[in-house]
């Protein structure tokens, strides 16, 4: 056989090889777009084009009634940025969103902490703390409600028993946000410990042993190896938790109804009022639009941040 012919065969060879992975890519590619079709094509429909649509809306005058409307440009922007109400409810919102973290965190940090000691009955604990994330919280607004009033609730009969009273504190504008933020705890709570204690037990023990060989007590074997250890769990949990916070409806509607005197109202309920009872699309549609460009602010100085505590 001679050298060329030998150096044919190879050529030919290496040509059917590359063909065959090209081929091969292909058909990676083809079943890669066949399964990710269904999730992209219900993205598209139910957040991609009522996102889109919304922001259009945003620049005009729709009443939600008739089937036209006037295009306005920013006037919708301007008129929420010149209203009072706008500012309340802004506050509104990230005083809720940031009190709910601030205290919801290290109290699910804590009872991580706690269940994942070798406690008696510790499975059913973790049941019991991770009950309130799966009930449903139209239900749970209404017990909190009744809990909550002033005659007849539980709060009541216990201040009632040491000879107090307690406060009308959802018709109080001075208590009622700590009182939604203490329903909104209380609903997160569960997730949260159980995301932290998956987080805890991922923790590389030989270092923590390392660590105590090494002189530190639980309180720095915490500060300087379980902690950084989770921090990217923190991170995950302290973004989910502010914007869900400011997202907050359906507490806010079953409790107070934005009340008293719009103490409690925040930015999804004020978008529901603007559009169905106020009958003005456009202004709750530039309202969610604010609310987004907020939501990615503070995105993003977290996602800046991150990289001065977060460890990976």
């Amino acid at each position: 056989m001679s050298l060329s012919s030998t150096t044919h065969r190879k050529f030919s060879l290496r040509l059917l090889l590359n063909r065959f992975n090209l081929n091969y890519r292909r058909r990676e590619n083809l079943w890669f777009v066949i399964l990710v079709f269904p999730n992209l094509l219900l993205l598209a429909i139910w957040t991609f084009w009522p996102f889109i649509h919304s922001l259009y809306l945003s620049f005009t005058d729709w009443n939600l009634l008739t089937p036209t409307w006037n295009i306005v440009g920013f006037e919708n922007y301007l008129k929420l940025l010149r209203t009072p109400l706008f500012w309340q409810v802004t506050r509104n919102s990230m005083l809720f969103g940031i009190g709910t973290v601030a205290v919801g965190l290290p109290l699910a940090m804590g009872l991580a902490l706690l269940l994942n000691q070798p406690l008696y009955l510790r499975s059913l604990w973790r049941f019991i703390f991770f009950s309130p994330h799966i009930t449903t919280t139209a239900a749970m607004a209404l017990v909190w409600k009744a809990m909550y009033d002033p005659d007849f609730g539980i709060f009541n009969t216990l201040f009632a028993f040491f000879g107090g009273k307690f406060p009308d504190v959802l018709g109080d504008t001075r208590y009622v946000l700590p009182a939604l933020a203490v329903v909104a705890i209380w609903k997160s709570l569960g997730f949260s410990t159980v995301v932290f204690l998956a987080a805890l037990q991922g923790v590389d023990t030989t270092l923590k042993e390392a660590a105590a060989i090494d002189g530190a007590n639980n309180r720095q074997i915490f500060r300087y190896v379980v902690f950084p250890s989770i921090t990217p769990i923190t991170y995950f949990l302290l973004v989910i938790g502010i914007v869900g916070a400011i997202r907050t409806f359906d507490v806010v509607s079953v409790m107070t109804g934005g009340g008293p005197a719009n103490a409690s109202n925040m930015f999804v309920y004020q978008i529901y009022t603007e559009a169905f009872t106020n009958l003005r699309m456009g202004v709750a549609s530039a309202l969610a639009g604010i609310m987004l460009l907020i939501i990615l602010v503070i995105t993003a100085v977290q996602t800046r941040l991150r990289e001065r505590w977060v460890n990976y």
